[in-house]
């Protein structure tokens, strides 16, 4: 698999984590700042990288190692604060 796109999953992935529960939040009628800047804060990591996937050409990104398995690990990371927040709420 080339490494643009496990980069670039990567920020879909926390932009998700980010923002999904916020939109959620948002959609419930809670309305405060810090709900509103995760929003658009995780709406722009994932257009963000959807628009670098589309634009980059995978043959010529380069990103270390080192770079995509921290941000691969961030991703996970994020998942499981969200599954974990998701959980103990309910």
């Amino acid at each position: 698999m080339e490494r643009l796109y496990i980069y670039t999953g990567s920020f879909v992935v926390i932009g998700v984590s980010v923002g999904g529960p916020a939109t959620r939040s948002l959609a419930a009628g809670d309305y405060s700042i810090p709900i509103l800047l995760m929003t658009i804060g995780g709406a722009g990591m994932i257009v963000t990288a959807v628009y670098e996937a589309l634009k980059t050409d995978p043959e010529e990104f380069t990103a270390s190692a080192l770079s995509t398995f921290t941000l691969v690990g961030a991703a996970c990371l994020a998942i499981l604060g969200t599954v974990l927040s998701a959980v103990s709420g309910a």
